[in-house]
């Protein structure tokens, strides 16, 4: 097995390889904010526990048109 199909064996296998990802953005973040942090009335969002959040994971079971890719 190569690391491509190591890495996508599984959509848990993908989402953990782009979690441990050294970046400060991603698609999945992008993602996040347009659906849920563009219309949040909160003030601080660094309590923010939504499950979704820096989850590549929920990212990948979006469809293509939700992501806009």
């Amino acid at each position: 097995m190569n690391i491509f199909e190591k890495i996508t064996e599984s959509p848990e296998a993908l989402a953990d390889f782009l979690r441990r990802l050294p970046v400060l953005t991603a698609p999945w973040d992008e993602a996040f904010h347009r659906t849920y942090c563009d219309n949040c009335p909160a003030e601080d969002c660094d309590g923010c526990n939504r499950p979704e959040r820096n989850n590549p994971l929920w990212y990948l079971g979006l469809s293509a048109a939700e992501a806009e890719l």
